[in-house]
C-alpha cells in the first residue's frame, strides 16, 4: 500500500477545501491498480465521510501513456467524471470528482460507502425494491442524458485535456463497415441463410442513424447494465464511467429490455417493468427532446437501439463463437478451445438468444425494423436446430410471479 499515494492525496484535498484533511483507515479494493477506500478525519460539513483513490498503473489493459490500440479506460473515466461533475447544480451522475493529479494519474471520487447493486436486488426475493430500482435507472439515464443534452463538445474538451479516448464498445461497433458486412456475409453464406428483403439497406441506414448526430445524441455511459447501479431505495446511482462516449442515448436504455446484456449474470425482464423504466426515462427527457412524447417515435427509436445491439451481439458472436461451433461437430472441443464448461456454453447461447429474441419480438410488435429481425430469426431457428434445448433466459429471481 502506497503511503506516498495518501500523502499526495491529503495535500490535493487540503489544497481543494482549505482546510486540513487527513485520511485514515485505507482499505485496498483493487489487486491491479491502486484503488483504496480511505476515511476522513476530520470530517468536514462539505464532504464525504470517505473518498475513493484511484492511482492507474501499466498494464495491458489500462495504460494512458500505451500505444493508441491499448485502452486508456482510467483517462476515459477521469473525462467523463470531470464532465458531469460540471453539469447541473442540484443533481450529480456518478461519484464526484473531489481533486486530481494528472502528474501522478491519480483521482480522488467521492465514495457512496457499501450499497447494494440493482444486480444483488435482482437476484435477490424482494419484487418492490426490484421495480422501484429499476424505474430509477429510468429516471436517472433520463436525468443524465437532458444534462448532457448538446453540451458534447464539453466532453471532448475534458478529453483532449487529458488525452483520452472513449474505448470500444457495443455503443461504438458500426456494422456498416465493411468488414463487419463481411462478417454478416460470411454467416449467411456459411449457413446457406437468404437474407430478407431490404436487409442490407436497413442495416446501413440503421447504423448510419446510430452514429450520426441525431435526436438521441449525448454522453452516455456505455456499460449500464445492473452490476454498476448502487441501490439507494428510491434513487440510483452509476458508477464505472470508463467506457463514457458521445453517442446515441438509447443504447443506455434498451439494456433492460434486452435482458441487461452487458451483465455476466444476464437474465429476463418482464416488458411491463421494462415498460416503468422507459417511461420514466421519457418523462426526464421530455425537457431536452419534447418530441420523444410522440410514443411511436419514441418506440421507432427503441426499436433502433434494440437492432443495434442484435447486430453487434449476432456479428461478433458469429466470428468468435458460432462460426466454430458450425465449423466442427463436437461439443467437447468447441468448448475446451474457449475455455468454457458445458453449462458456461450453454448459458452463454441463452444469454444471446434473449437479447435476439427479446429484439425480434419489440420489431414485430411495432412493425419496425423487420427485415434485420427476420434475416435475425432465420439465424435464430439455426441455432435451435443445432441446439433443441437453447431458450432464453429466465426471468430475474426477484421479479418472478
Amino acid at each position: 500500500m502506497s503511503v506516498n499515494v495518501i500523502e499526495l492525496a491529503e495535500q490535493l484535498l487540503t489544497e481543494t477545501t482549505g482546510h486540513p484533511v487527513r485520511l485514515i483507515n485505507p482499505q485496498k479494493l483493487s489487486d491491479v491498480n491502486t484503488v483504496l477506500r480511505c476515511s476522513l478525519e476530520p470530517t468536514q460539513s462539505n464532504m464525504p465521510l470517505s473518498v475513493i483513490l484511484k492511482q492507474v498503473t501499466t498494464t495491458e489493459f489500462n495504460n494512458p501513456d500505451g500505444l493508441a490500440g491499448e485502452s486508456h479506460r482510467f483517462l476515459n473515466e477521469w473525462a467523463s467524471l470531470s464532465f458531469l461533475s460540471k453539469l447541473h447544480e442540484k443533481s450529480h451522475f456518478g461519484p464526484k470528482l473531489l481533486a486530481s493529479d494528472r502528474e501522478s494519474n491519480l483521482i480522488i471520487l467521492e465514495d457512496f460507502g457499501k450499497h447494494q447493486t440493482v444486480e444483488d436486488i435482482l437476484l435477490g426475493n424482494h419484487r418492490e425494491k426490484a421495480e422501484k430500482g429499476l424505474r430509477a435507472i429510468g429516471t436517472f439515464l433520463g436525468q443524465m442524458h437532458a444534462a448532457a443534452y448538446g453540451r458534447g463538445e464539453f466532453f471532448v474538451k475534458e478529453q483532449t485535456r487529458l488525452n483520452a479516448s472513449s474505448p470500444q464498445s457495443d455503443s461504438t461497433f458500426d456494422f456498416s463497415t465493411p468488414p463487419m458486412v463481411e462478417i454478416f456475409q460470411d454467416c449467411l453464406s456459411t449457413l446457406q441463410i437468404t437474407p430478407a428483403t431490404g436487409f442490407w439497406d436497413a442495416l446501413h441506414k440503421l447504423e448510419k442513424s446510430i452514429h450520426s448526430p441525431g435526436p438521441f445524441y449525448t454522453f452516455i455511459h456505455a456499460d449500464a447494465g445492473p452490476h454498476n447501479y448502487l441501490y439507494f431505495g428510491e434513487t440510483v446511482q452509476l458508477i464505472d464511467y470508463e467506457f463514457g462516449v458521445l453517442g446515441y442515448g438509447l443504447l443506455d436504455v434498451v439494456s433492460a429490455r434486452l435482458g441487461f446484456p452487458h451483465s455476466a449474470l444476464c437474465q429476463s425482464v418482464p416488458g411491463e417493468i421494462v415498460q416503468q423504466l422507459e417511461r420514466a426515462y421519457q418523462k426526464e427527457l421530455a425537457i431536452a427532446l419534447p418530441q420523444i412524447t410522440d410514443q411511436i417515435f419514441f418506440e421507432q427509436e427503441l426499436v433502433n437501439a434494440c437492432a443495434h445491439w442484435a447486430l453487434s451481439r449476432w456479428g461478433l458472436a458469429w466470428m468468435y463463437y458460432f462460426k466454430r461451433c458450425f465449423e466442427i461437430d463436437d461439443e467437447k472441443t468447441i468448448n475446451e478451445e474457449m475455455e468454457l464448461t458445458t453449462g458456461q456454453a450453454q448459458k452463454r447461447r441463452s444469454r444471446l438468444m434473449t437479447l435476439y429474441q427479446s429484439f425480434i419480438q419489440f420489431a414485430y410488435e411495432t412493425d419496425h425494423q423487420l427485415p434485420i429481425a427476420d434475416t435475425l430469426q432465420l439465424f435464430t431457428l439455426m441455432l435451435q436446430q443445432k441446439w433443441p434445448e437453447l431458450n432464453v433466459m429466465p426471468v430475474y429471481p426477484a421479479l418472478q410471479d
